[in-house]
């Protein structure tokens, strides 16, 4: 558990000093949004760029927060998914920090708009990749307040919850690899539109089964 800690802080500390050394080599103004069809709509200071390591650190005092408060609980595999959680969330955005810093920096006015369409797909794989990681440790995750396929119905026993984690866990590695595939394949607009489709049909399906499993377990009894 040990090392899981330590990576926690090195993610947060490269974000840190990667974007402080980006921040030397990148112009004083930069392109500080685009618009889906990739030009550039707005320029700030290249400083608006400490949004993201100031995002980690707080994110990342959170999710060691709460990993120390199962830790004195005794709940080692809660402890263990909020660290594998934070580790992916910090991974996602300190490496979307450092592309943003980078198309800053070889930002070009007369290039093809591409920006907008390169997000997308960033985005939809590295998202896709997170949901197949959290896919696979969630059915290991016992029941709690703070992490897994949370509902009313889920939350009313150890059985529910189980059987609901093991279904949120399938689906969410089969979701993660279909936003995969998405992202790899379709372009632009229509990338964020069909990846925003298989989410929204991924928790209903969630939602759905965990009721069905308190049906279940309820009738049994």
């Amino acid at each position: 558990m040990k090392k899981l800690y330590a990576i926690c802080y090195g993610v947060i500390l490269l974000c840190i000093i990667g974007t402080a050394i980006l921040l030397i080599f990148t112009p004083d103004t930069i392109p500080a949004h685009y618009n889906f069809a990739g030009e550039v709509d707005r320029f700030g200071s290249k400083y608006e760029n400490l949004i993201f390591p100031l995002f980690a650190i707080i994110m990342g005092a959170f999710f060691i927060l709460l990993a120390k408060l199962q830790h004195k609980k005794g709940v080692a595999a809660n402890e263990k998914i909020l660290l594998y959680t934070g580790i992916c969330t910090l991974l996602f955005f300190t490496v979307l920090g450092f592309y943003f810093m980078f198309k800053a920096i070889r930002y070009d006015p007369d290039a093809t708009a591409t920006f907008s369409i390169d997000v997308m797909k960033f985005t939809g794989i590295a998202i896709g990749i997170m949901l197949v990681i959290l896919g696979n440790i969630m059915p290991k995750a016992r029941r709690n307040a703070m992490y897994g396929l949370r509902t009313k119905w889920s939350m009313a026993n150890d059985n529910v919850w189980q059987k609901s984690q093991r279904f949120g866990g399938i689906t969410s590695v089969l979701c993660g690899l279909a936003m995969i595939i998405v992202s790899a394949i379709i372009p632009g607009v229509w990338n964020l539109i069909v990846t925003t489709v298989i989410v929204i049909v991924w928790i209903t399906l969630c939602v759905i089964a965990s009721y069905q499993y308190y049906k279940t377990d309820s009738s049994q009894k």
